[in-house]
């Protein structure tokens, strides 16, 4: 069955409305303290995530903050160092390095790693070292006469360099992972590198590489929780780093944080603050004020009472448009993961939401007060909830779907250097959670759909696995699950050769689903449990979690191109709107339609980079 294209094509200019954006804050991903060489005074500096990229300069004697944007489309300026003259040095993920003058404000690239550039650290030799993914690759840079350099990869090892420190020995130590994590140990004057933890604690995951308060670097490994001090070249065990600094949740505290010349410690603290000091002497200090573009919207999708709820990308804010009366509002801070939710549903009213990359599992009620915390103070025991952590396999928590009884289901893909996504429950009527680390093994779930006449979950599978591992063999099915007995029912690959089922629906016994790879439609019959018919795309493949169901039982999604019509007799797909080269320009990531569909009063309502907009549909 092929698919058919529509012949006269609504013009989108003339249809589209943008609802505009509700959120317009960065996240804190970097910052750093220093005293300037040239003026004498006392600065932090902060490397926030947000369109543009932008480093905040905070001087702790006034509490006045400045914004330098940062040029170029970079964005998450992950790390900041200093020249000896006062320069700031910022790495970003399109791997550009950044050079700021923070008295003049000038600002310039001047140098391009061209991978994600993660640390920047000063060494001993006035040089800075700098750590990148993938294949886990090494640079030096000079900032005095601008010349960058690769001096080494890792990538027999793993894929990813997370952090570096050079080091007063002689030696630049290095966390490598995610999958087979070590550490390594550079020499700065030879070139030649060894790792250096006992074969016992490569694993899953990074090992936490930094440095005490005495100036020592050390290795917190996440295999056994085992401390180490790197020195000249080898990793020796410790109790725990000498002088760490109190951290709540953490096993022996943190490594040193940013410092003073006068000894305060900084620390930054959610939303927009750094806090300067410790104790009754303390100091809270907001940098709000900053100008953004817009936050952009990771997903959206259907929420409580007919509106259209999304989740910000890093750092991770909900918002709310409501289509009656036509209100577009940022709700705050919606967990304390400061990445994204991944996944929405509601049930009673109230709106429930998983998040990456803690594998929070909150609950926001519409007809309670928001929040109310100052920086530094969230704690999300009212209004949005902390309710549990998903568990293990839960990173990237993808799908979500509410049962018959009133259950909440969330999969996804597992932690990094993982291989295998899980199965989460939460009974929103006794409280009760369970979680299912393994469903299929070397298999995370991306799509999830009810029955509502009986107690099944359908799952639909991806070969995909945690971030550093590579895609597993074979291909995607599905699986039903069954609810009270916690176990697989039976499972089925509805379409040969794809290697991950992004989207699913049920209606009257049958599972409509779309896949990636090779970017087929399917419908499969789950009482004789096989495909009735695929149709494969010329539309490029559908967004994930971007299919649903439309007032006159078709069904409805978008693709990165296209807004299609679904007939789920016949299997035919119909291109309602198709936006033009022209128009994809103008838009966020050369498309005008991101991640999320929902349908609402006859129109459709999707994600642009921060906006929220929408298309009627032609019923």
């Amino acid at each position: 069955m092929t698919t058919k294209l529509a012949t006269k094509l609504p013009p989108i200019n003339k249809a589209l409305i943008d609802h505009g954006a509700a959120v317009f804050n960065g996240s804190a991903q970097s910052h750093r303290a220093t005293r300037d060489p040239i003026n004498g005074r006392d600065y932090v500096y902060v490397g926030l995530n947000c369109t543009p990229a932008l480093i905040i300069q905070i001087d702790v004697l006034t509490g006045k903050s400045k914004q330098f944007d940062l040029p170029g489309g970079s964005s998450s300026p992950w790390s900041i160092a200093f020249t000896l003259d006062g320069d700031l040095l910022v790495t970003t993920v399109d791997g550009k390095i950044h050079r700021i003058d923070p008295r003049t404000g000038k600002q310039r690239v001047v140098a391009n790693c061209k991978q994600w550039a993660w640390h920047i650290e000063r060494g001993p030799d006035g040089l800075f070292y700098i750590a990148t993914s993938p294949n886990a690759k090494i640079f030096r840079f000079d900032a005095a006469t601008e010349k960058l350099e690769e001096i080494a990869d890792y990538k027999h090892l793993d894929n990813y360099a997370r952090v570096i420190y050079p080091q007063h020995d002689g030696y630049a130590y290095i966390s490598i992972g995610c999958y087979k994590s070590q550490v390594v140990a550079y020499n700065l004057a030879t070139g030649k590198s060894e790792s250096i933890l006992p074969k016992n604690e490569i694993g899953p995951n990074f090992h936490g590489v930094g440095r005490g308060l005495d100036g020592e670097v050390y290795a917190y490994t996440n295999t056994h929780n085992n401390s180490y001090r790197l020195s000249y070249g080898q990793a020796f065990p410790v109790d725990r780093p000498s002088g760490s600094e109190v951290h709540a949740g953490h096993p022996w505290g943190q490594f040193a944080l940013p410092r003073l010349a006068d000894g305060r410690v900084v620390r930054k603290l959610d939303p927009d603050a750094v806090e300067i000091g410790e104790g009754k002497s303390s100091k809270i200090i907001s940098y709000a004020g900053y100008k953004t573009a817009g936050t952009g919207i990771f997903h959206l999708a259907e929420g409580p009472n007919e509106t259209v709820v999304a989740s910000t990308i890093m750092p991770l804010y909900l918002l709310r448009y409501t289509p009656k009366t036509k209100k577009l509002e940022s709700l705050g801070r919606g967990a304390p993961d400061n990445g994204e939710a991944y996944s929405f549903s509601h049930c009673d009213g109230k709106l429930y939401y998983a998040c990456y990359s803690l594998g929070s599992f909150m609950v926001y009620d519409p007809a309670k007060p928001l929040n109310k915390d100052k920086p530094g103070q969230m704690k999300f025991e009212s209004n949005p909830k902390y309710i549990s952590n998903l568990g293990k396999g839960h990173n990237r928590p993808r799908a979500q779907c509410v049962d018959s009884k009133k259950r909440i289901w969330v999969g996804g893909m597992p932690e990094y250097g993982q291989r295998t996504g899980g199965l989460f429950c939460y009974d929103t009527i006794s409280g009760k959670t369970h979680n299912n680390p393994v469903v299929i093994p070397d298999r995370s779930i991306s799509s999830l759909v009810a029955d509502a006449t009986q107690d099944v979950v359908y799952a639909g599978m991806d070969v995909n696995r945690g971030s550093g591992v590579s895609a597993a063999k074979g291909d995607a099915g599905i699986v039903a699950w069954d609810g009270s007995k916690q176990k697989i029912l039976w499972k089925k690959v509805p379409v040969a050769g794809e290697n991950g089922i992004i989207n699913l629906l049920y209606r009257d016994g049958k599972l409509y689903g779309s896949t990636r790879m090779k970017f087929t439609f399917f419908c499969f019959d789950v009482a004789t449990r096989k495909t009735i018919y695929t149709t494969p795309s010329n539309i490029s493949a559908v967004r994930e979690q971007s299919m649903c169901w439309g007032p006159d039982g078709n069904i409805y999604g978008i693709t990165y191109t296209t807004l299609f019509r679904w007939i789920p007799e016949t299997g035919v797909i119909e291109n309602i709107y198709h936006h033009t080269a022209e128009e994809a320009a103008k838009q966020t990531s050369g498309s005008l339609f991101h991640r999320g569909a929902v349908i609402i009063d006859k129109r459709l309502y999707f994600s642009c980079g921060s906006h929220v907009m929408s298309l009627p549909l032609p019923l």
